[in-house]
């Protein structure tokens, strides 16, 4: 083989090793700031199953307490659902009733606290002894308090290692998806 036939195999060995660098380059840039946090549905039920029991108060005669959390994902309508077992107290009612409740709610992130949000909660379904959402005007004042009450409430906060990587990044989180096994917060650069 002559010396310039070597000559031309190393120029040609240096540019695709140059291109395949840069590529590399390129696609592990695109890899460093990732799009989203992803929250699996096991870190969201322990997040969430962490909020409970809770005890809410209301128009100081109504007391209601909920427990044991169990959670549906509604990617379609991007939206969580969540049973409830739920303790009405004596107040109103001559004495305290068992049943549960079950409501869908939005979600949204709130940068005060790194916490992601229920929003927009409907009650869909309350029982509570032998009172049902549409059989009483106690039971839909019940349900009228557990969605004022149970507004806001905190179902996920970001870690401090999360938020150590998104400062060290540059980004934010955005708006709130849900998956069908989790949760995704989209990142958007620093404003």
């Amino acid at each position: 083989m002559s010396d310039r036939g070597v000559r031309f195999d190393r120029r040609r060995c240096v540019i695709l090793g140059l291109g395949l660098g840069a590529a590399g380059v390129l696609a592990g840039c695109a890899t460093i700031v990732p799009r989203s946090i992803d929250i699996s549905a096991a870190q969201l039920l322990d997040a969430l199953g962490r909020q409970f029991p809770l005890n809410l108060r209301g128009l100081d005669a109504l007391e209601l307490m909920v427990a044991t959390p169990r959670v549906r994902f509604l990617p379609q309508e991007n939206r969580l659902g969540t049973e409830l077992d739920l303790r009405v107290g004596e107040g109103w009612l001559a004495r305290a009733v068992q049943g549960t409740i079950g409501f869908t709610y939005g979600l949204r992130y709130e940068p005060s606290d790194r916490s992601i949000r229920m929003t927009d909660l409907r009650v869909e379904r309350l029982e509570a002894g032998a009172y049902s959402l549409s059989q009483s005007r106690g039971s839909r004042l019940a349900a009228a308090l557990a969605q004022q009450l149970l507004r806001d409430v905190t179902v996920y906060r970001l870690q401090p290692e999360q938020v150590d990587l998104l400062q060290r990044l540059r980004v934010q989180p955005g708006p709130v998806r849900v998956l069908p096994q989790g949760l995704a917060v989209e990142l958007r650069p620093m404003g």
